[in-house]
């Protein structure tokens, strides 16, 4: 019997996550400046949390 709702990977949901935050700062009136700074310390963020996740691999 297959499972109603698959588990989704982390990967997708990091990605969903940050494009929220993101579309939400531009819909806010953020500076385009702040908004990149946001984007690029988001997945900055991602990527050491990923890395330590898998051991530093």
């Amino acid at each position: 019997m297959p499972t109603p709702n698959p588990p989704r990977s982390h990967r997708r949901s990091w990605a969903y996550a940050v494009t929220a935050i993101i579309v939400l700062a531009v819909q806010q009136g953020w500076p385009a400046e702040q908004v990149t700074a946001l984007a690029v310390s988001l997945l900055v963020l991602i990527a050491l949390i990923t890395s330590a996740g898998r051991g530093g691999e």
